[in-house]
């Protein structure tokens, strides 16, 4: 019997400013999609296996692209009201939104030579990684009175440790389940390359 679950994997189009950036982005996404059946993973270039998945690619952006509509931490193209799979990140603008952030929200980010400061950066660009799929994933430029797809989230929210402010609403749970029929396809076999 095939698995309800929705997979997502995705693939880093160029490296963030470290590798355990990448990993915590990721692990945050994940854990935000996990309470709805929708698994998201890391692509890497040696998958080989059959797999069922939607596949993503992520790129660092250095600003906003003002032909697109969309907040100024993360985008996703729409192209006939139908979303490219191409997300585009700004981790510039989630370190300046992080560093003005006044200190008595968060006081522990600039301790520790950076350590804090950068698991911080991880959770909210890993939210802002899970807004962009949702945008993906429900298959509209919509934003939600609140939760993860609201179109602006304050940052002690996108710092705070609980994620309970990251739920879908639930007119985007609903949506959701009526679009998992076309997230299915066939399995196929990647090239792994020789």
């Amino acid at each position: 019997m095939a698995s309800a679950k929705v997979r997502v994997d995705v693939a880093f189009d160029g490296p963030l400013a470290s590798r355990p950036l990448e990993v915590m982005a990721l692990k945050e996404a994940t854990s935000i999609w996990a309470a709805y059946d929708v698994d998201v993973n890391a692509l890497h270039s040696r998958n080989c296996d059959a797999v069922d998945a939607v596949r993503l690619t992520v790129t660092m952006g250095h600003g906003v692209d003002r032909a697109i509509a969309a907040a100024p931490l993360g985008s996703i193209r729409f192209l006939d009201g139908v979303p490219e799979p191409a997300i585009v990140l700004y981790p510039h603008a989630i370190a300046a939104l992080v560093s003005a952030t006044p200190p008595g929200s968060f006081p522990y980010v600039f301790d520790s030579q950076g350590v804090l400061r950068d698991f911080i950066l991880g959770r909210v660009l890993g939210r802002a990684l899970a807004h962009e799929i949702g945008h993906f994933l429900l298959r509209s430029q919509q934003h939600s009175a609140f939760g993860l797809m609201r179109a602006i989230h304050p940052t002690t929210d996108l710092v705070d440790p609980a994620r309970h402010r990251f739920g879908l609403s639930p007119d985007d749970v609903s949506r959701l389940a009526a679009m998992t029929s076309s997230f299915r396809q066939p399995p196929s076999v990647l090239s792994c390359g020789d």
